[in-house]
């Protein structure tokens, strides 16, 4: 729940990945419960899982292996800029900046941690000159993983590349 006087913009399930791959987002994702799909895309893309909790308090109603919700939340004293993931619209009232994929390392990566989540322009430009791959640092589009991974299947598709848009008010 958002805190008092901060309006929620949507809630949704935590997403991240896998604990033990090497690549992909050091980030955790809150994702939709409305997924929206800028394309049905559904190839090399690195995979994204449901997050759960681990070693909570006994005190807790929570228990571990407990699936982690989410939610976004807005104070309209403030100015703001969110990244919507999964969607390739802003919520009423906010202003799309620009919409397009989201992207981070691969998850067959050789460099030892995580990389950060960037959401790419759909409409992308390249650097003139460039298209020779030298395996430089690469960028992946990233999709949900269903068949491993219950927790993030309905409404989400196996495999399907994920939008983002970004949006400020």
């Amino acid at each position: 729940d958002c805190p008092s006087g901060a309006v929620e913009l949507y809630s949704g399930r935590a997403a991240g990945t896998k604990h033990d791959a090497k690549g992909v987002t050091s980030d955790h994702l809150c994702l939709p419960d409305n997924p929206r799909y800028g394309s049905t895309y559904t190839e090399a893309a690195s995979p994204l899982y449901g997050v759960q909790y681990q070693r909570w308090p006994s005190s807790s109603p929570r228990a571990d292996y407990d699936n982690m919700p989410c939610v976004v939340c807005y104070l309209a004293t403030r100015s703001a800029m969110f990244v919507h993931q999964a969607s390739y619209l802003c919520p009423s009232g906010w202003s799309r900046e620009y919409y397009g994929y989201m992207m981070s390392d691969g998850v067959y990566s050789k460099r030892e941690g995580r990389k950060s989540t960037i959401c790419v322009d759909a409409n992308a430009e390249a650097v003139p000159g460039t298209g020779v791959s030298t395996d430089p640092s690469l960028a992946f589009l990233l999709s949900v993983e269903c068949t491993n991974s219950e927790l993030l299947c309905s409404p989400y598709v196996d495999g399907r590349i994920l939008s983002c848009a970004v949006c400020t008010k």
